[in-house]
């Protein structure tokens, strides 16, 4: 069974407020922002553990960090 749902009101800009509504359609709106809504979330909290991380272990080394991103571009 579904969880309950609640209307949000919110503004954004007009330009983006087009270009989703063209890419989701007219029906599809509400599933977007929910995903979005939690993608965010997701995103604050995976930052909050890495910061944690950071100041339990240290921050990673600039030539870690480098070496990561050299083999990242590479996939």
């Amino acid at each position: 069974m579904p969880s309950p749902a609640e209307k949000l009101s919110v503004t954004v800009p007009a330009e983006l407020a087009r270009i989703v509504r063209k890419r989701v359609g007219p029906r599809g709106l509400s599933g977007f922002v929910v995903r979005a809504l939690l993608h965010e979330i997701e995103r604050e909290q995976l930052g909050k553990y890495l910061g944690e991380l950071d100041a339990q272990l240290g921050a990673v080394p600039a030539s870690e960090l480098r070496a990561a991103r050299r083999a990242w571009a590479r996939r």
